[in-house]
């Protein structure tokens, strides 16, 4: 009996390339490599960028004559409240907390009460609270117009401005045939200076408020 060997260069395919397997092993190697090489990369920026961003200067408000106030960066000192500034946030405040409506008093008592101190939110929410405020303006639906003749600036210390509010709110209602009222008052404030902040742009918060009615 003869036995014949067939050569594999006579096969169909040829010979059986396993030269193709050490080659892919070395492809996919190397794209460890580039990725490896990629996230090292990655993790360079992201340390570079957070160092950056954690010698950043402070963040400071700039003011213009008419005492609006405008957050920015990219500034090393904070300027000094203005008088303008702080009139300016007087009639804010006076706008906020004491022209109040029927429609428009949530939002209003919001951001009046974002102008004051931790201490004096707590006293100004107990005298809402203990004058029945919100529950007459939604009763009476009211509606008030305020107007303000003085805003001026009694003392200025290292800490805080005393300062001194006069005018006149004409109180109505939005009830047809409402009887309608006019209130003449005078207002001490005191606003505590603090840093300026994206919370607190103006550089100072309402410590103290009181009210003194001369006619209703």
């Amino acid at each position: 009996m003869t036995t014949s060997t067939t050569d594999s260069a006579t096969l169909p395919l040829g010979r059986p390339a396993y030269y193709e397997v050490w080659g892919g092993l070395e492809s996919a190697n190397k794209a460890l490599w580039t990725a490896l090489w990629l996230a090292i990369t990655v993790a360079i920026l992201a340390l570079a960028l957070l160092r950056v961003q954690s010698r950043r200067p402070p963040i400071v408000i700039k003011v213009d004559g008419s005492g609006q106030s405008v957050t920015q960066s990219g500034v090393d000192r904070q300027p000094p409240v203005g008088e303008a500034e702080v009139r300016n946030f007087l009639a804010l405040f006076e706008r906020f907390f004491i022209e109040l409506n029927a429609y428009t008093y949530d939002a209003d008592l919001r951001l009046a009460f974002t102008m004051m101190t931790p201490e004096f939110q707590t006293k100004a929410n107990d005298l809402l609270k203990r004058e029945n405020t919100v529950e007459n303006l939604k009763a009476n639906q009211t509606k008030t117009t305020l107007f303000l003749t003085e805003l001026r600036v009694i003392r200025d210390t290292s800490e805080v401005f005393e300062c001194k509010v006069k005018g006149y709110r004409q109180v109505g209602s939005y009830k047809p045939d409402a009887a309608a009222g006019e209130v003449v008052f005078e207002h001490d404030i005191v606003l505590l200076k603090v840093p300026r902040s994206q919370e607190s742009p103006y550089g100072i918060l309402v410590q103290d408020f009181h009210e003194s009615v001369f006619k209703r």
